[in-house]
């Protein structure tokens, strides 16, 4: 007969290395507060490579209205390219993926907008030059109210965009 604290011991290292490894952290939150001092603010900018001038490229960010207002994007400009457009796309209950103009794009106080690979995005179109991995382009952000945003964006090959965690 085993003694009640050996037996004890016994069914505590038991339990113990039967315990399930404690589950990794959740991933950080994007948060995106409203305060009185806060604004609009852009982070994570990246462009897809685009070796082809002929073809087109998208810019990707995640945008935070900090401010206490709605904030409205009206438009974007970059060197890299004539034209860029707000474009949103999605799948059908087909599994059809179609992509249409956005429009203007209104975020809440406190809002987060993420544009995204398969999901809303800035379309390049009639490029300047191709757009190499590593490349750097600025992005200006224009909003109804007068106010701009620059933004520094990197292009990344499908092969680096594919790999990322935070697109």
């Amino acid at each position: 007969m085993m003694k009640p604290g050996l037996a004890l011991a016994v069914l505590m290292t038991l339990a113990a290395c039967s315990a399930q490894a404690p589950a990794p952290p959740a991933p950080k939150a994007l948060s995106c507060e409203a305060s009185a001092t806060g604004a609009v603010t852009a982070e994570g900018a990246w462009l897809r490579e685009q070796k082809d001038i002929n073809a087109s490229s998208a810019a990707y960010f995640s945008l935070c209205n900090g401010g206490t207002a709605p904030a409205t994007l009206t438009d974007l400009s970059t060197p890299v390219a004539a034209i860029a457009m707000f474009h949103q796309s999605s799948r059908d209950d087909k599994g059809i993926v179609s992509m249409a103009p956005a429009g203007e794009i209104t975020l809440a106080p406190g809002e987060r907008v993420v544009f995204a690979p398969g999901g809303r995005h800035v379309m390049l179109m009639s490029l300047r030059g191709p757009i190499a991995s590593g490349d750097h382009a600025e992005l200006t952000l224009r909003f109804a109210d007068g106010a701009t945003i620059a933004v520094d964006a990197v292009a990344k090959s499908n092969v680096e965009a594919a790999t990322q965690e935070d697109h």
